[in-house]
């Protein structure tokens, strides 16, 4: 009988359960996208991370799981969630001037920046059609973005550093596969969270800056504000989603090869177009419908390529990467080396 460890880091539930993370998010984006208008991004960032950190310590042992990290473990997770924290940083400031489908497809670049850089950083082998797959979803970033065009704006330039700073972050989560446990690591990324947000929410209350006109430089620079219930109730759900993304795309990283995780994340493309055009009739422009097109194709490209069942999925080292779930109560509360100890075995 397969253990709870077992049987999250086997691919058909990890990229099952990343695909659905997927089909979420883009709800996330929409529902930051609303606020901000109203809400500076730090003062979001920072609110949202405390519900997560405090749904992680009523529902599960993250945080304590987090303290049992030894100091260089903690800090390289500290590190490996920067990375995250500045994509989402120049992700979300775009959102302010840019159509929310646009900036999905554009940050969707980034599993087959994923793709390519495991290569080198990794030592995973892609060939012919995963390459057609990258250069497809390339053009279609530049479809989008249109440099030296008319439409052409700077923002969607901090798109593609998002997806860069986030392609760095998972190679870095596939990196650490080995090393401590996923709860810990997810508690660490949404304290990353927290220390920005923070960060930036005292440089808006100290330094607020007056009314731009510029709706990415207001959304990252204004003062603080007296949140609504509503824009509450949008940062709990925002927080859910996150979580569920926090686990389900760690866990794949730590159990899946990196280069054959790209297509099922893919999900969250038409899913923003989607709420792009319920929730402001944002249709996409022409350029921008065909970019969109041709890096999903290149995602489901690769996934036709794919036969999963003849594909060595899953490393033969043994993956501690839910480790702080399977342990028993008694791991806990030990102390730190005789924790690791257990999770080395």
């Amino acid at each position: 009988m397969k253990t709870i460890t077992d049987k999250i880091t086997t691919p058909f539930f990890a990229l099952s359960l990343l695909t659905i993370a997927m089909g979420i998010i883009p709800l996330n984006d929409a529902l930051i996208k609303l606020m901000s208008g109203d809400v500076p991004l730090g003062q979001i960032v920072a609110i949202r991370a405390v519900v997560a950190l405090g749904l992680l310590g009523i529902f599960s042992h993250s945080l304590r799981s987090m303290l049992f990290l030894p100091a260089r473990v903690f800090w390289l997770f500290f590190a490996r969630g920067m990375c995250l924290v500045l994509a989402m940083v120049l992700f979300f400031v775009s959102l302010g001037s840019l159509p929310l489908a646009s900036v999905i497809a554009i940050f969707f670049v980034s599993p087959l920046i994923i793709t390519v850089l495991s290569v080198p950083l990794l030592g995973e082998k892609i060939g012919l059609h995963r390459l057609t797959a990258v250069t497809s979803g390339m053009l279609g970033v530049l479809f989008i973005i249109q440099p030296g065009g008319l439409e052409f704006q700077i923002e969607t330039l901090f798109v593609v550093g998002a997806a860069f700073s986030y392609a760095v972050f998972q190679i870095w989560t596939r990196r650490l596969k080995t090393v401590g446990n996923l709860t810990g690591m997810v508690a660490v990324q949404h304290v990353c969270y927290l220390a920005v947000g923070l960060m930036l929410t005292a440089v808006n209350f100290i330094w607020p800056m007056d009314y731009s006109g510029n709706p990415t430089v207001d959304f990252l620079l204004r003062s603080p504000t007296l949140m609504s219930y509503t824009h509450i109730f949008y940062v709990v759900i925002c927080s859910f989603s996150v979580l569920l993304l926090s686990f389900a795309s760690s866990n794949a990283y730590r159990s899946v090869e990196a280069s054959l995780i790209a297509p099922f994340e893919y999900v969250a493309i038409p899913l923003g177009v989607v709420w792009g055009i319920l929730i402001w009739n944002d249709w996409p422009d022409k350029m921008a419908l065909v970019g969109i097109v041709l890096i999903f194709a290149g995602g489901l490209y690769t996934l036709y390529r794919e036969n999963i069942k003849s594909v060595d999925l899953v490393t033969s080292t043994p993956m501690p990467a839910t480790a702080a779930i399977a342990q028993s109560q008694d791991c806990m509360d030990d102390a730190e080396t005789v924790c690791l100890s257990k999770s080395q075995k």
